[in-house]
């Protein structure tokens, strides 16, 4: 199995959390590169500045069989730690506070149905 076979397996086992795993760890090497490379030219103009990113994202590019490999490994750890998360603040009695969750109309309350 080749490793673009095995990152695409597992973004279809781990979803979101493998695509932010991915992209945090893509636009982390793109900056700290940028830092790195611009830390030593100076760029004095926007086309300098613009030159630097595209570098770093050249180096960075270069990179990305250790990314995904990073990937690979990080994912899982990730999700065991956001799954503990979870069953921690269902156990609490804590509501996710996610309105993306929120697909559903919210519970009618007592008060409410007083008011009619």
């Amino acid at each position: 199995m080749t490793l673009k076979e095995r990152l695409k397996a597992h973004f279809a086992d781990y979803g979101k959390i493998a695509i932010y795993t991915y992209l945090a760890l893509s636009l982390s090497a793109i900056i700290g590169f940028s830092i790195a490379i611009g830390a030593g030219v100076g760029p004095s103009s926007a086309g300098g500045f613009l030159g630097v990113i595209g570098a770093g994202w050249l180096a960075a590019k270069a990179t990305m069989p250790l990314r995904i490999l990073a990937t690979l490994g990080i994912t899982p750890l990730i999700a065991t730690l956001l799954n503990r998360r979870k069953r921690k603040q269902i156990e609490l009695g804590i509501k996710d506070e996610d309105p993306a969750d929120a697909d559903e109309p919210a519970p009618a309350t007592a008060a409410a149905a007083d008011d009619r």
